[in-house]
Order: structure tokens, then sequence, then C-alpha cells
């Protein structure tokens, strides 16, 4: 069930901390491997060809969408508003979103935290809990107080990267605009440890 969309914006994401194309260094690194081809380095202007990269992400069992708008420049830290990438930005599930629009709390400014199974546990540990989404395998967790749970419980951690992003959610019908590119929503399995 498609409701709402996020996504990260695309090229600045990649570019942070990069010293060739495709290669992250940094706190960029661990949002994972860049998707292609360097981006433009202004996070506000997507290269023309690629218009605004839109992204699915999941808040409180929904999916939701966004517009992946870029890594702010010299901001370590913005508000309270936090994004969670599971194992890496993308890199088995789309990302978990704290608030929505209409929520305290919410904006477009998303500090970015990454998320891996804490030693010694396993991807069935977190199966095996209350905090696993019904969703899965499409999504190991689809809400940010199952994932803090799930910490609080000793079978993941969280790790704040220092890294802000902007990225709107927008309706679905927003993120089919022409011109916008989609990222995938098709992911690898989930390894036994992220």
């Amino acid at each position: 069930m498609r409701t709402t969309f996020i996504t990260l914006a695309a090229g600045a994401l990649f570019l942070m901390g990069c010293d060739n194309p495709g290669e992250l260094t940094g706190p960029a690194a661990d949002l994972g491997p860049a998707p292609g081809p360097a981006l433009s380095a202004d996070p506000m202007s997507p290269p023309p060809s690629r218009g605004v990269v839109t992204a699915n992400g999941w808040y409180a069992g929904e999916e939701i969408y966004y517009l992946d708008l870029g890594v702010e420049e010299g901001v370590t830290q913005r508000g309270e508003n936090d994004l969670y990438l599971i194992g890496g930005n993308r890199a088995y599930q789309a990302n978990v979103a704290e608030f929505i629009p209409g929520q305290p709390g919410y904006s477009p400014h998303w500090n970015i935290h990454l998320v891996n199974t804490a030693p010694g546990k396993t991807l069935t540990d977190i199966l095996a809990s209350p905090y696993a989404s019904s969703h899965y395998p499409d999504a190991l967790f689809d809400d940010v107080d199952d994932i803090l749970a799930a910490e609080d419980a000793g079978l993941v951690i969280t790790t704040a990267l220092g890294v802000v992003v902007n990225c709107p959610i927008v309706s679905e019908n927003a993120t089919d605009a022409p011109g916008n590119t989609p990222l995938s929503e098709d992911f690898p399995e989930f390894p036994n440890t992220f």
C-alpha cells in the first residue's frame, strides 16, 4: 500500500566528502555507495537530465514519499527531526522518518542516523522481537519508535552521522511528476548482520 513517499536529495548527499566520483569519505561514507555518476555539487540544483530525485520511505507503518534535495553543507544537526538508514542509505529497505508534516518537530531538514545490528545480534533476533515490521521483507523497520525500542533491547545500535539533508515529504503524485527521477524500490535481501 503506497500512501506517502520520502526521498533524500540526490547529488550532494553522495558528493559530500567525495575525492572521486562514486567514492565517499567522512560521514557520508556511512550512507552507502554512490548510486551512479557524480551529480551536481550544488545540492539545490540537480542536473537537468535527472530532474528532482524522489524516494519512498516509512513512517508509523505507512509508506511515505519525499524529494531528495541534498546535504546541507556546514550543518551537523538541525532541530529534532531524524531519518534512520537501516544498514546504510537505502541499502536493504527505504529509510524511516521520525515526523511527517503537521506534527510538532517536522521540518524538511533531517538529521541522519545509521542503524546496524548490535554486536552478537542477528536479523533472526530482530525478526523474533516485537519491533520488526509486519511489512518484512519489504521493511525490517517501518517506525522510529520500534527502532529506538530495538536499540533499548540491545538488538540494534544507532549512530548519529552529523549529516543533515533537505528532503521535504510530498504526495505520491508529486513524486511521479514529469521530469522527476524516482529511486528504485527494489532492495537486496537483508544479510544476517548489517
